[in-house]
């Protein structure tokens, strides 16, 4: 239930913040063009709060439905406008102005989003060190030369300090068929460079996972070392003791602290006999693990606490790091872009694209761990809806501006009654691609 309202709360905030970024970037640009702005709206439908501020013509309002938002602005399409503001209309502007005033919306969104990373940098975070801790057998990276215990120090001239710092190059070059250099010193100290090959990566086979994890490369996972127990748990009436290495379940040998969870997670309500190195001999216990059920489905836990990865502070000054976020929203653009462009042709598969519950599930897993990972979060959805409303379809932003080229080439508004048939097929393609979503989102809730 907690999981549930840190979801609700997540979505709540995020869709806030971005439509109001969205709709600000219209609104100011449209203040700052001369047109008279009647209503700046976060959500939909009846209004909660409604207010005007002294000598300002704009009523701002938040809506029942918080779902999006709007910026109403005067314009003789729309009713009747007294002579005396007519120049304040919108359908007034030059075609410059009005391009302009539309695409607002989505630039601010690039700004929001560069922003966020730019405080990301500057705050640091934590991530785990660059060292391989497995490399999967035939893959890409195995292919590459890669070994167990290398050391990544740098890819293509770019220092690498963790393990996901430079992830959107590696994805971008990936998804470009391109190839990558790799410098890593291995266990001996030596330096190699390896060189990643993408050409013979399927394409279709990308997704929005770690490229790391799809090319077949992890990092260093900890053994299954105990560390700290929950009192009254099964591992503490076991016998279980800080220091114990698990090394084998019911004779299956366990490599790592994944490897013991992934087993007892598959063995709720099970007796299990666990092989324990303790000091310099062995021990040998039983425990059963106890059921928990997540999404109605059951696995198993014993009530050890996850020990902490050997991971590194990544941050930048406050100059290093405005070229640090452009380069990353620039490959976050990049991909976000391309994949969504690979959806539509059908070269990368739909079950990629996401809907409002998913984000929602991601929103609380982010606001829960901490607010780093929210701006994170936050910058990666802030750039999809500008690249979304980008898309020439009407109804969206980058229906109108196609609407305006139009304009632009022939000297005139296109017909009305193309502009309605544009808007019906926009509205037909919204829906369609929304109901992709939340059938991706049902399926993803049912696995």
């Amino acid at each position: 239930m907690i999981g549930f309202g840190y979801s609700v709360f997540g979505f709540l905030l995020a869709i806030a913040i971005l439509v109001a970024v969205h709709e600000f970037g219209h609104f100011w640009v449209a203040r700052k063009m001369g047109v008279k702005v009647l209503k700046f709206s976060i959500g939909f439908g009846k209004s909660l709060f409604r207010w005007k501020r002294k000598n300002d013509p704009t009523e701002y309002s938040i809506g029942l439905i918080p779902l999006g938002g709007y910026v109403k602005m005067l314009d003789e399409r729309e009713g009747d406008v007294a002579k005396s503001e007519q120049d304040m209309a919108f359908n007034r502007k030059s075609l410059s102005a009005r391009s302009a005033i539309v695409a607002a919306g989505p630039a601010f969104n690039f700004l929001f989003a560069f922003f966020a990373i730019w405080v990301v940098f500057i705050v640091g975070s934590d991530d785990i060190k660059p060292v391989v801790g497995h490399v999967v057998a035939e893959s890409v990276a195995e292919k590459a030369g890669f070994r167990k215990g290398d050391t990544i120090t740098d890819i293509d001239g770019r220092e690498v300090q963790t393990w996901g710092e430079h992830q959107f190059y590696v994805l971008h070059q990936a998804m470009k068929g391109n190839s990558v250099k790799v410098m890593v010193e291995d266990r001996d100290l030596q330096m190699k460079e390896l060189v990643l090959d993408f050409a013979t990566l399927d394409q279709s086979a990308i997704s929005s996972r770690s490229i790391t994890s799809q090319i077949g490369l992890w990092p260093t996972i900890p053994q299954a070392i105990v560390e700290q127990i929950v009192e009254n748990s099964p591992a503490s009436e076991s016998g279980l003791a800080p220091g114990d290495l698990i090394l084998e379940i019911d004779g299956v040998v366990i490599a790592d602290w994944s490897g013991m969870v992934e087993k007892i997670s598959r063995s709720p309500g099970e007796a299990l006999s666990l092989l324990v190195q303790r000091g310099e001999g062995t021990v040998t216990l039983p425990i059963t693990p106890k059921t928990v059920f997540v999404n109605d489905k059951a696995y198993g836990q014993i009530g050890l606490y996850r020990p902490q990865l050997a991971v590194v502070d990544l941050s930048y000054g406050p100059l290093s790091a405005i070229w640090a976020s452009i380069e990353y929203n620039w490959r976050m653009t990049a991909i976000t872009f391309r994949s969504l462009g690979r959806m539509l042709t059908s070269k990368m598969s739909s079950e990629n694209l996401s809907g409002p519950i998913t984000i929602a599930r991601l929103a609380g897993h982010t606001v829960e761990a901490g607010y780093i990972d929210f701006l994170k979060f936050l910058a990666l959805i802030s750039i999809s809806l500008g690249l979304l409303n980008l898309l020439p379809i009407p109804v969206l932003d980058g229906g109108h501006l196609l609407y305006f080229s139009i304009e632009a080439v022939i000297g005139r508004p296109p017909p009305e009654k193309f502009m309605i048939w544009g808007q019906q097929i926009g509205i037909l393609l919204l829906v369609l691609l929304m109901g992709v979503a939340f059938y991706n989102d049902i399926m993803r809730l049912f696995q």
